[in-house]
């Protein structure tokens, strides 16, 4: 059924979408494309410096994320393949999913709601946007209000 899968990570929830992952190919030999994103986004007035010094900052922990992905999927004998690149998140998944012709997305969800409503959900503008299925990995976080 699945013969290219992508996979994207900003490191949250790493583990649970591999060993969903993992489960989902069940040992067939599939192609798996592991995504990294550098959000570019920053607020309007903060000087090019400093814009430069996050993304930056955030290619070195893509790099981390990419490479801990890579050792977990090759132990299991799957391909795989490590893309970085930057700019807005949701458009950037939904674009590799077309260009790169994968059958599913899998990917982390799991944001409490006042960060969802404040910052928009990632995950949810994937799933309005993607030219394939998408599962959705739901975190084992404890939403604020589950928190005692």
């Amino acid at each position: 059924m699945y013969k290219k899968v992508l996979i994207t990570s900003t490191g949250e929830y790493l583990d649970e979408i591999v060993e969903h992952t993992l489960d989902l190919v069940d040992g067939r030999s599939i192609e798996i494309i592991g995504l990294y994103i550098a959000d570019t986004s920053a607020p309007f007035l903060t000087p090019s410096k400093v814009k430069q010094m996050m993304v930056n900052e955030l290619k070195s922990k893509g790099k981390e994320v990419l490479e801990s992905m890579g050792q977990k999927f090759e132990n299991a004998g799957l391909n795989f393949k490590p893309m970085l690149i930057e700019g807005d998140p949701a458009e950037k998944i939904v674009e590799t999913a077309e260009d790169e012709n994968v059958d599913v997305i899998i990917m982390g969800t799991g944001k409490s709601k006042i960060d969802k409503h404040l910052l928009g959900s990632v995950s949810e503008k994937v799933v309005h946007s993607a030219p394939c299925t998408v599962l959705l990995i739901r975190s084992k976080h404890k939403p604020l209000e589950q928190i005692q």
